[in-house]
Protein backbone atom coordinates (compact mmCIF):
# COMPACT_ATOMS: atom_id res chain seq x y z
CA UNK A 1 0.00 0.00 0.00
CA UNK A 2 1.28 3.57 -0.98
CA UNK A 3 1.58 5.83 1.99
CA UNK A 4 -1.75 7.51 2.91
CA UNK A 5 -1.13 10.61 5.21
CA UNK A 6 -2.63 14.31 5.41
CA UNK A 7 0.61 15.78 3.99
CA UNK A 8 0.65 13.49 0.82
CA UNK A 9 -3.24 14.88 0.60
CA UNK A 10 -2.63 18.41 1.25
CA UNK A 11 0.63 17.84 -1.78
CA UNK A 12 -1.77 16.76 -4.19
CA UNK A 13 -4.22 19.54 -3.34
CA UNK A 14 -2.03 22.49 -3.68
CA UNK A 15 -0.43 20.79 -7.28
CA UNK A 16 -4.21 20.98 -8.25
CA UNK A 17 -4.60 23.86 -7.82
CA UNK A 18 -1.51 25.21 -10.02
CA UNK A 19 -2.25 26.35 -13.20
CA UNK A 20 -0.22 24.22 -15.16
CA UNK A 21 0.95 23.97 -18.87
CA UNK A 22 2.64 26.75 -18.46
CA UNK A 23 6.25 28.44 -19.72
CA UNK A 24 8.54 26.85 -17.38
CA UNK A 25 12.17 27.23 -18.16
CA UNK A 26 13.09 24.78 -15.43
CA UNK A 27 11.87 21.97 -17.48
CA UNK A 28 12.86 23.32 -21.16
CA UNK A 29 9.05 24.09 -21.58
CA UNK A 30 7.55 26.73 -23.53
CA UNK A 31 3.53 26.14 -22.99
CA UNK A 32 0.86 25.35 -25.07
CA UNK A 33 0.25 26.86 -28.21
CA UNK A 34 -2.78 28.45 -27.12
CA UNK A 35 -5.18 28.47 -24.22
CA UNK A 36 -7.47 26.17 -25.38
CA UNK A 37 -4.78 23.20 -25.12
CA UNK A 38 -3.20 24.38 -22.01
CA UNK A 39 -6.67 23.88 -20.09
CA UNK A 40 -7.15 20.36 -22.34
CA UNK A 41 -3.95 20.07 -21.28
CA UNK A 42 -4.37 21.19 -17.46
CA UNK A 43 -7.53 18.93 -17.10
CA UNK A 44 -6.09 15.72 -17.78
CA UNK A 45 -3.62 15.99 -14.63
CA UNK A 46 -6.57 18.05 -12.66
CA UNK A 47 -8.57 14.54 -13.46
CA UNK A 48 -5.76 12.42 -12.14
CA UNK A 49 -4.72 14.50 -9.37
CA UNK A 50 -8.63 14.06 -8.32
CA UNK A 51 -8.80 10.48 -9.13
CA UNK A 52 -5.91 9.75 -6.35
CA UNK A 53 -8.00 12.04 -4.02
CA UNK A 54 -10.46 9.71 -4.26
CA UNK A 55 -8.40 6.82 -4.15
CA UNK A 56 -6.63 8.14 -0.97
CA UNK A 57 -9.95 7.96 1.35
CA UNK A 58 -8.74 4.10 1.20
CA UNK A 59 -5.35 1.97 1.25
CA UNK A 60 -4.04 2.55 -2.39
CA UNK A 61 -2.44 -0.06 -3.95
CA UNK A 62 0.81 0.65 -6.55
CA UNK A 63 -1.29 -1.25 -9.12
CA UNK A 64 -4.21 1.28 -8.67
CA UNK A 65 -1.71 4.17 -8.34
CA UNK A 66 -0.07 3.42 -11.75
CA UNK A 67 -3.63 2.17 -13.41
CA UNK A 68 -4.61 6.10 -13.23
CA UNK A 69 -1.55 7.37 -13.64
CA UNK A 70 -1.76 5.43 -17.49
CA UNK A 71 -5.19 6.62 -17.96
CA UNK A 72 -4.03 10.07 -18.23
CA UNK A 73 -0.34 9.26 -19.95
CA UNK A 74 -2.77 8.12 -22.72
CA UNK A 75 -4.71 11.31 -23.30
CA UNK A 76 -1.95 12.98 -23.13
CA UNK A 77 -0.49 10.85 -26.10
CA UNK A 78 -3.21 12.30 -27.97
CA UNK A 79 -1.75 15.61 -27.32
CA UNK A 80 1.88 17.15 -28.95
CA UNK A 81 4.82 15.58 -27.78
CA UNK A 82 5.64 18.64 -25.76
CA UNK A 83 2.23 18.44 -23.43
CA UNK A 84 2.81 14.64 -23.30
CA UNK A 85 6.55 15.62 -21.75
CA UNK A 86 5.51 18.08 -19.40
CA UNK A 87 2.50 15.63 -18.73
CA UNK A 88 4.83 13.03 -17.65
CA UNK A 89 6.76 16.05 -15.45
CA UNK A 90 3.70 16.14 -13.18
CA UNK A 91 3.72 12.70 -13.01
CA UNK A 92 7.34 12.62 -11.54
CA UNK A 93 5.82 15.38 -9.49
CA UNK A 94 3.11 13.27 -8.66
CA UNK A 95 5.31 10.19 -7.68
CA UNK A 96 7.76 12.52 -6.05
CA UNK A 97 4.85 13.26 -3.11
CA UNK A 98 4.00 9.63 -3.05
CA UNK A 99 8.22 8.85 -2.22
CA UNK A 100 8.01 6.86 -5.45
CA UNK A 101 11.82 6.84 -6.46
CA UNK A 102 11.27 4.75 -10.22
CA UNK A 103 8.51 3.99 -12.63
CA UNK A 104 10.35 1.14 -13.57
CA UNK A 105 10.25 1.97 -17.26
CA UNK A 106 6.41 3.12 -17.14
CA UNK A 107 6.90 6.73 -18.09
CA UNK A 108 9.04 5.58 -20.56
CA UNK A 109 6.73 3.10 -22.02
CA UNK A 110 4.21 5.34 -22.03
CA UNK A 111 5.75 8.26 -23.99
CA UNK A 112 8.16 5.83 -26.44
CA UNK A 113 6.02 2.67 -26.40
CA UNK A 114 9.08 1.20 -24.88
CA UNK A 115 11.89 1.34 -22.36
CA UNK A 116 14.85 2.57 -24.06
CA UNK A 117 16.78 1.45 -20.63
CA UNK A 118 16.47 -1.75 -21.92
CA UNK A 119 17.89 -1.74 -25.36
CA UNK A 120 21.39 -3.37 -25.73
Amino acid sequence: MLPHNASIINKIQSLKKEVKFKKDMSKIYFGTPNETIRIQAQNIIDDLLSQLLIASQQPLTELEFWSILEVSAKKLAQMDSEEMDRGLNYMEDIMSIYNIESSDGRLNDWRYGFNPENIN
